[in-house]
């Protein structure tokens, strides 16, 4: 019988999904559709389904930015070898629980990925300091010209760019802006076994304290949450600027509201939100010192392609018992291995039984 493999579903990428649907049907894959993401915050989530054996024959199961992966779900599927998500970060899915399983996590941090995600961070950056939508409405006559000497825009050269976070992203934006003459000031989660040279390891505070743009570039973990909040906005200089591509749950929108509203920090350039879309309401829309776009603004056609194409590969080695191109917990690949071997001597037909394989796998 033909391997399962669950994709889920997604308004705003469910071209890309049907074309990895279509291509893992071709390799003689049966596949699984989910539910589009729904509710006040826009989310799918798949305990219910779970609880009623709708996973219980896949093999590999792939999840988004908006579908999440409890626990509960991979517990709920006795056959589940491996995991993959098609993008760079993996925080709607239970990495822990799965590597408790052995079951291997594959990701998509694919050069085109991180790499339109650090050239739109520069371009951010660069529309902040500059006033690109100031110039715009002094052509649509919505403002004066102002005179030289008192115009908003300045020069990146000289700044500081403080960075919270320093993966693939974070790196890959430092690299560009290194060419700027700027300061860079890194507050990465590790201690990088070899930073580059023209960056400053500094902690969380003075990231906040000395820079004139903080960029947002952490995992969206319970220790990270609303990181940026009243008292890390204080912290900040009122001439800088906030940019978030990360996510929307490193920020108190309410208090970045307020910090914006009153002046107290220059601006803000925002690519995610907590909850998305970005609802009618928010009082965020009504400012006109924050640059806001839909969770799209480092997407590119060149991303599209390579996603697509790693998505499929990671799935069909993690089916072929290969480890996948990018993998988030290699650490396990022993134990991934045994668990297939015990996976490969039960029965397709059984469903919900094997509590042996929802228990947490010894890694001694």
């Amino acid at each position: 019988m033909a391997p399962t493999v669950f994709v889920y579903r997604d308004a705003d990428a469910d071209v890309l999904l049907n074309l990895v649907s279509t291509q893992l049907a071709s390799n003689g894959v049966r596949v699984l559709r989910g539910k589009l993401p729904s509710g006040e915050r826009n989310r799918a989530d798949y305990d219910e389904e779970a609880s009623q054996g709708f996973f219980a024959d896949c093999d590999v199961m792939m999840f988004g930015t908006r579908s999440y992966c409890s626990r509960k779900v991979i517990e709920s599927a006795p056959r589940l070898v491996g995991l993959v998500n098609p993008t760079i970060g993996v925080d709607t899915v239970d990495v822990q629980a799965a590597s408790e399983l052995g079951i291997i996590v594959g990701h998509g941090p694919v050069p085109e990925n991180y790499i339109g995600m650090a050239e739109a961070n520069v371009m951010l950056i660069l529309n902040l300091f500059y006033q690109l939508r100031a110039a715009e409405e002094v052509l649509q006559g919505k403002r004066g010209r102002p005179p030289l000497n008192r115009t908003a825009a300045q020069l990146l050269r000289g700044r500081v760019v403080g960075m919270i976070g320093f993966g693939r992203v974070a790196r890959a934006t430092a690299e560009r802006l290194n060419a700027f003459g700027v300061r860079i000031a890194v507050s990465p989660r590790t201690r990088p076994a070899a930073a580059p040279p023209y960056v400053e390891l500094v902690d969380a505070a003075t990231v906040f304290r000395v820079s004139d743009v903080v960029c947002l570039f952490a995992t969206a973990d319970a220790g990270n949450r609303e990181m940026v909040n009243t008292e890390t906005l204080a912290m900040m200089k009122p001439t800088a600027y906030l940019v978030n591509t990360a996510r929307g749950s490193l920020v108190d929108e309410h208090a970045l509201y307020l910090a914006l509203r009153d002046r107290r920090i220059a601006g803000a350039a925002l690519d995610t939100f907590e909850t998305e879309p970005l609802p009618e309401d928010s009082p965020l829309r009504m400012l006109d010192n924050v640059i806001l776009t839909p969770h799209m603004v480092g997407h590119t056609r060149d991303v599209a392609a390579a996603t697509v194409a790693t998505a499929v590969e990671n799935i069909l080695r993690v089916l072929r018992g290969e480890m996948p191109i990018h993998c988030k917990n290699p650490e396990i690949a022993s134990q991934w291995l045994a668990r297939r071997e015990r996976v490969a001597a039960m029965p397709r037909s059984l469903r919900r039984q094997s509590e042996a394989l929802s228990k947490p796998i010894s890694r001694s």
